[in-house]
């Protein structure tokens, strides 16, 4: 009678460990869909672990990139070689959302947006003042007849 009760008992145990162990898996899973924000554990681990490696990243791409710049000069690569060394660990650190990986692959270039702007601005002020240099200077002003 002990025998068929402690199989009993294991058989009963077995199913419902089974029951809820798969029950569980699928309501961790549903509020993925609904999740606005990163992780929290990904952000514990980005704020304790990646930025500081971040920071320390981006020190030592400094030093290498002062390292190549003779390099670098002659090749016409020190603006790829800041980019890759400098510019984009700084951003990864300092101004990727904390939590948020996946978003540096997604991210545009700001780097050839902020250049790309910059000549834009450029380009309009030299027409500007092409269309001053060439505009007609102002009429004298009457004369005063006394």
């Amino acid at each position: 009678m002990n025998a068929i009760k402690n199989k009993l008992f294991k058989v009963v145990l077995f199913f419902s460990l089974t029951f809820f162990c798969t029950s569980v898996q699928n309501s961790m899973a549903e509020p993925e869909k609904y999740r606005t924000s990163p992780d929290p554990v990904a952000v514990m681990a980005d704020g304790v672990l990646v930025r500081p490696l971040g920071v320390v990243s981006t020190v030592i791409g400094s030093v290498f990139y002062v390292i190549t710049l003779p390099f670098t000069i002659p090749s016409d690569s020190a603006d790829t070689a800041r980019q890759q060394l400098v510019e984009y660990p700084a951003w990864f650190t300092f101004q990727r959302p904390i939590g948020n990986f996946g978003h540096r692959y997604k991210r545009a270039n700001i780097i050839e947006e902020k250049r790309a702007l910059a000549k834009s601005l450029e380009e309009e002020r030299t027409k500007e003042k092409q269309k001053d240099s060439q505009a007609t200077p102002p009429p004298p002003p009457p004369e005063v007849v006394q």
